[in-house]
């Protein structure tokens, strides 16, 4: 590993740290449900760094590093523009404070019990920025590649070879579409990360106070974000999983889409049309159907626009959407304390790569 990327998974572990600090704070408060989710989520995103780094410098399973050049300068870049940015808006919110009333959380907390279909819409649509990661995968990705090929013809002969050791490029042009998806990955954590961190501990001085608007009640206070659990998720799986090629990204991929469709469906028809509900929760039988099978349909047809790019047997095409939507429904099913943002990616991914290692 270079120092750079060195650096950057210092950096991630400093992130990893405060994860644990605020699921102490939560325990110590005596909040059971956020110290729950947020000791599973500070627990996944550190042992997923932590097994990679095994798996690439110890055991060289995989010739695909971390981070690599030139990502790992975009993302010291990223930092670098990123903190000072932020530091200002959350300075302006201090001065702020100043020329106003003190600051009251219900002033920028939801009263209401439970989201408005409105602003419950909202949250749900956001999921699709998740299919980015498809895109970058097997469509963007490529592009962007040819786009550095492109621009070599303008360097130096040491940094096109530079580039042209590192990506092997004419090996597996998927080795530098999983760069990249890291990359992108990285700097959406780093941003998340330092928000939520802000709107914890530091709730007056949070410079994005509407998003507060699509926040659960549960999820106020010391309980991270749904896109701390939704980045930690997509996260850990393409850096535990991803380093595998192709089997990684199939099932990466596939397993997003499955989780998000599922989701969405099983939210959106049980908020409309759902009647009977699940023991003492606001879910309904209804939407837990309606979630089940559009996991299912979603998987057959994310696997199907795979097949373009990688041969997928006829029997995974079936077992991996049935096996993926029946982990989603029980899921959705069980309430866990734990966000279902990480829960649906992390655990449906996991089973269908070692069942992929079987079948595939």
């Amino acid at each position: 590993m270079n120092i750079l990327s060195l650096v950057i998974v210092s950096i991630l572990y400093v992130f990893g740290v405060f994860l644990l600090y605020i699921s102490y704070l939560s325990k110590k408060k005596g909040d059971k449900g956020a110290y729950i989710n947020n000791i599973f989520n500070s627990i996944i995103f550190l042992v997923s760094i932590t097994v990679n780094l095994i798996i690439v410098n110890l055991f060289h399973f995989s010739n695909i590093d971390f981070i690599i050049f030139p990502f790992d300068v975009f993302i010291i870049v990223f930092i670098l523009f990123f903190f000072p940015i932020f530091y200002l808006s959350v300075y302006r919110e201090k001065k702020n404070i100043t020329t106003r009333l003190p600051y009251n959380s219900k002033n920028h907390y939801p009263l209401f019990k439970e989201l408005p279909l409105k602003y419950e819409l909202y949250r749900k649509l956001t999921h699709l920025i998740v299919l980015g990661i498809i895109f970058f995968y097997f469509t963007l990705g490529f592009w962007v590649q040819n786009f550095f090929l492109n621009i070599l013809d303008f360097f130096p002969e040491i940094i096109s070879d530079l580039f042209l050791s590192f990506y092997n490029i004419e090996g597996d042009k998927m080795i530098f579409t999983q760069y990249l998806v890291v990359f992108l990955v990285s700097i959406t954590l780093i941003s998340f990360f330092t928000a939520d961190f802000t709107r914890i501990l530091k709730p007056e001085l949070y410079p994005l106070k509407p998003i507060n608007k699509i926040l659960r009640k549960k999820e106020l206070g010391l309980r991270f974000g749904p896109h701390i659990s939704m980045a930690i998720g997509c996260f850990s799986i393409i850096i535990l999983y991803g380093l595998f090629q192709p089997i990684g990204p199939i099932v990466i991929c596939s397993s997003m889409t499955m989780a998000i469709f599922g989701d969405i469906t099983a939210n959106l028809i049980g908020r409309t049309i759902g009647k009977k509900t699940i023991r003492d929760t606001k879910k309904t039988y209804e939407g837990l159907i309606a979630g089940i099978i559009a996991a299912f349909i979603s998987g057959i047809i994310s696997l199907l626009f795979l097949n373009e790019f990688y041969s997928i047997s006829l029997i995974f095409l079936i077992i991996g959407p049935s096996i993926g939507s029946l982990i989603v429904g029980i899921i959705d099913y069980l309430s866990l304390e734990i966000d279902d943002n990480l829960t649906n990616n992390f655990f449906l991914s996991t089973i269908l790569f070692f069942i992929s290692l079987l079948i595939l």
